[in-house]
């Protein structure tokens, strides 16, 4: 038997030698998470249903130690990436927001080159929030989501190969600046003919080679002669590397007096086995790990060999067992008598499906896959359907099955929960708390939304998505994520294929040739609103006076002759005691032209706060109207805005009282109009981000859509943007310009 399956087994199986009342109530937290990894590359999964009706997986890769962790552990048959390509997913997980809400919207991973930070610095994220409960936070491994190098006077560099960058500086933008204490790896992908990163390890904020004299130039193809590395680097090193890391991390904040006082969060995202291509060959498989042979060493649960790719795999199963043998010998400090691992939260995972070898198999069912269609870069579930694997002693054990949909994307509100955070309204707007259903406690199954990203290649485009509800999924065609995508829909929603998975998990067939049923279009109705009002989970906003609670972040606009506003339904019966209107610091201005195709280097951004210097330059009307059954608008009272300061500034919004409170009733639709004109000086919010927040409304208000009227009231259309989009797109949007206030409850 391997030595590190023997010793995890004997020590999860520690008898407990004091009462668990002292027990420190926050878990220290890890989250393993491997690169290009199905279900079908760990035997965790032999034999194992990934649907209820469906057959058992048959055959997969041996994985000693990840069979002997699933043994102890709860095992997800139904978790997912948010995305089935590398960047989106980290970016989903750090940040608990839908995978295209960055600004990476096709593709779903960083091409290479210089690429702008996908986290912008005022967003929060997973390890900052866990910082904010007194957590100690490191980051071990591949970051890829974007990393700002100093090219020697303070600006990002931006040369292809990173030639200009001063290896002496700090990073401008990195790990540290998003929550992490320490970070120790690489920024992303090591392929020599393609990722032109340095091929330096940085430490915290700093490259831990910096004599740019003594780098040796290396390269393939391309690249050949112009990628700057290390004397030291040696991809075949790289995941020992990071073990050696992992160990002596732990050692760090056990023995040190003053920081084993202190949970710690440990995101450990080795490179394994993401395909590594260099002189060498394809994948740099190293001799041993952790004084285990791994080269050669992969079979499959059938006794066959596997090869280069599997052998990688088992590397990280080594250092999944390696790490967990060190749980399990060192003393917790804060909890006297007893061991890390009794009272450390483990997560195993991957960042999106495998990479199979075998081009062939693209869009038919893969073994590496679990069996299920697809692979890595598709939407299908062999491309987004990951391994997934919780413990936490006396908490989350097993052997035991968990159906639950589940998504990455729901680690930062069950962590947050667990660790007694309450998120705010900006935090984590895609993460559903998942406690519940990780501990069985919930009255049924996980029937929340979840929301896929990603397809590279037919037959879709390469902004597809998918949403999940139980075991219905539906798959969209392209143009609604990224709306400027050729061939794409302009901002509408295509239904393309609609599966039950229990029924079809396999996802068998192709393009939808009948219309839509019920079921898909009510799945793809919910799908619409969750992309364009910015978030999936209950906020729990407070129903207080305010129409509008917050302006997002949006890009400014004032380009516009006419009025601009919304359509909006009341949810419950209440008085109109104010109309206002948004009104910005006078220095706050557009990241981008108005009807500019938006870009990753014109970030969305928070207004300007603090000390407001605000006025208003030019006279403004706002207009409340009732609509009928047929839309048609009648006029129920008007104001009109001075320039100046008139009113009562609140927040970003100025207001003026009615001289009688206005009934707005249940369930009645109403319109609220701004006028406006073209550099008039007073700016209002584009109803769309692009990567920022979108804003948030009371929750008496349902929006129905974003409204340009030029003339009749009557004649509403869409306010323009950087082309004519289809009509879905204004739906539940609303731009940061004309508002009101309620009598408050």
């Amino acid at each position: 038997m391997n030595r590190f399956l023997l010793i995890f087994i004997v020590a999860l199986n520690i008898t407990l030698s004091a009462t668990t009342a002292d027990c420190p109530s926050k878990p220290n937290i890890i989250i393993m998470m491997a690169d290009d990894m199905g279900l079908g590359d760990t035997s965790a999964y032999l034999g194992v249903r990934l649907m209820p009706n469906a057959p058992p997986v048959a055959k997969t890769l041996r994985t000693p130690n990840l069979d002997a962790f699933a043994k102890q552990s709860v095992l997800f048959t139904d978790a997912h990436a948010l995305a089935s390509m590398c960047s989106s997913t980290r970016y989903a997980l750090l940040t608990g927001r839908l995978a295209h809400r960055a600004y990476l919207k096709n593709q779903a991973w960083l091409p290479h080159g210089p690429n702008t930070p996908m986290i912008q610095k005022d967003l929060s994220t997973l390890p900052m929030m866990l910082q904010n409960n007194g957590y100690h936070t490191m980051g071990i491994g591949k970051y890829h989501v974007g990393v700002f190098y100093d090219n020697g006077i303070g600006q990002p560099a931006s040369d292809f190969h990173f030639h200009d960058v001063d290896f002496t500086k700090p990073l401008l933008d990195g790990p540290t600046h998003h929550g992490f204490d320490e970070y120790y790896g690489v920024p992303g992908n090591t392929e020599d003919p393609l990722d032109a990163e340095p091929r330096i390890m940085i430490r915290n904020d700093q490259l831990e080679f910096t004599d740019r004299s003594q780098m040796k130039m290396i390269g393939m193809n391309k690249c050949e002669g112009k990628l700057f590395a290390s004397p030291d680097w040696d991809l075949k090193k790289l995941g020992m590397l990071y073990l050696n890391e992992v160990i002596a991390y732990i050692d760090r904040q056990t023995k040190d007096p003053e920081a084993s006082q202190a949970p710690f969060f440990l995101y450990y995202v080795p490179n394994a086995n993401h395909n590594q291509r260099h002189p060498g060959g394809t994948f740099a498989v190293p001799d041993s790990i952790a004084g285990v042979k791994i080269k050669g060493q992969s079979k499959y649960t059938d006794g066959t060999p596997a090869g280069p790719r599997e052998d990688m795999v088992i590397e990280n199963d080594v250092a999944l067992g390696t790490m967990i043998e060190k749980l399990n010998q060192t003393d917790d400090p804060r909890w006297s008598g007893h061991k890390l691992i009794e009272n450390t939260l483990i997560i195993f995972t991957s960042d999106n499906g495998p990479n199979t070898m075998n081009k062939a198999t693209n869009e038919t069912t893969n073994q590496e896959s679990g069996g299920l269609r697809g692979k890595k870069a598709k939407i299908w579930e062999g491309g987004i359907r990951v391994p997934f694997m919780l413990y936490w002693e006396g908490h989350f054990e097993g052997p035991k099955i968990n159906r639950n949909v589940l998504s990455h994307t729901d680690l930062y509100a069950t962590l947050a929960r667990i660790v007694g955070h309450t998120l705010d309204a900006h935090e984590a707007r895609d993460s559903h708390d998942a406690l519940d259903y990780w501990a069985g406690e919930a009255s049924g199954p996980d029937m929340r939304p979840r929301v896929f990203f990603c397809n590279l290649g037919s037959p879709y485009l390469n902004d597809a998505l998918a949403i999940r509800q139980g075991s219905k999924k539906l798959v969209i065609e392209g143009g609604l994520a990224l709306p400027s995508i050729k061939k794409g829909s302009r901002g509408a929603l295509q239904h393309a294929i609609f599966y039950d998975l229990n029924l079809n998990t396999f996802e068998e067939g192709n393009f939808q040739t009948d219309p839509p049923n019920d079921e898909a279009i009510a799945l793809g109705n919910k799908l619409i609103q969750i992309h364009n009002q910015g978030y999936t989970r209950d906020l729990n906003l407070s129903p207080g006076s305010a129409l509008i609670q917050s302006d997002g972040w949006h890009n400014l606009r004032n380009d516009i002759d006419g009025g601009v506003g919304f359509e909006f339904r009341m949810a419950t019966t209440r008085q109109v005691t104010h109309l206002g209107m948004w009104d910005d610091h006078e220095k706050d201005k557009g990241v981008r032209g108005p009807r500019n195709i938006p870009t990753e280097h014109d970030r969305d951004q928070p207004s300007i706060g603090g000390n407001k210097k605000s006025s208003l330059a030019a006279p403004h009307h706002i207009n409340l109207y009732e609509l009928d059954r047929k839309g048609n608008a009648k006029g129920i009272i008007q104001i009109a805005f001075k320039s100046g300061a008139p009113g009562e500034l609140e927040n970003e919004f100025r207001y003026l009282p009615l001289d009688r409170p206005v009934i707005l009733n249940k369930d009645h639709r109403y319109l609220l109009l701004m006028s406006t004109s073209a550099d008039d000086g007073d700016t209002f919010h584009d109803p769309a981000s692009f990567n920022g927040l979108s804003p948030l409304v009371n929750p008496f208000i349902e929006i129905t859509r974003s409204v340009m009227v030029r003339g009749d009231v009557n004649q509403r259309s869409a306010i323009p943007a950087f082309s004519d989009l289809h009509e879905t797109y204004s739906r539940h949007r609303l731009p940061v310009g004309p508002t009101l206030k309620f009598k408050a409850p």
